[in-house]
């Protein structure tokens, strides 16, 4: 008698602590997604706050694999229009990185050059948690090369000016414009950028 006494009320107990878990939410659900926390930024930004924003970010950068900050920022500034593309002020993405995998990835149009003519395409991006962590996989583009080719940027990390840096990209064919390295270089000038290669 008291061994079924013991069973009922250990069940009881049982019942009892799986309704307070629940209730509470002390319980985990078996598959837990996890949702980065992502930050935004006003579409409206202005350049000069743009660049103090990424700066920092592009400098570590910098210090650490040999990439000149002027180039990264320049970089991030003309193909997010600054920070002001729904792809950089919503999901983070500054240079139009496409997405490697099916997660944390957002669906946009996008402009490229085909054969001399631009063309909107519908393509996937990666999205990111924030610009610091654009720019470290913007970074990592640069150092690893692609897929097919991973000393692809390598003359990049070497350039001994931003010039030879934006040459360096346009001739590896980082971009489809065939005006990129001149806008590179034109954006640095304009807005003094050398001086967080320093």
């Amino acid at each position: 008698m008291k061994k079924r006494w013991l069973i009922i009320i250990t069940s009881v107990l049982l019942v009892v602590a799986v309704v307070i878990a629940a209730v509470f939410g002390l319980s985990q659900p078996r598959h837990r997604t996890t949702n980065v926390q992502r930050q935004t930024h006003p579409k409206d930004i202005t350049v000069n706050r743009f660049i103090k924003q990424v700066a920092p970010a592009a400098q570590r950068e910098q210090k650490k694999y040999h990439i000149l900050a002027s180039i990264t920022i320049a970089q991030a500034g003309t193909e997010s229009n600054w920070g002001r593309s729904k792809l950089a002020y919503k999901y983070n993405n500054l240079f139009g990185i496409k997405a490697n995998s099916k997660h944390q990835r957002v669906r946009m149009y996008t402009t490229e050059n085909v054969n001399g003519k631009n063309k909107q395409v519908k393509q996937y991006f990666q999205v990111y948690p924030n610009w610091a962590a654009s720019i470290r996989a913007h970074t990592l583009l640069i150092v690893n090369g692609t897929a097919d080719d991973h000393q692809r940027f390598q003359s990049v990390q070497r350039a001994s000016s931003y010039q030879q840096a934006a040459v360096e990209l346009q001739k590896h064919g980082y971009a489809t414009d065939p005006n990129y390295a001149n806008e590179l270089i034109y954006a640095i000038k304009k807005f003094h950028l050398n001086k967080y290669d320093r």
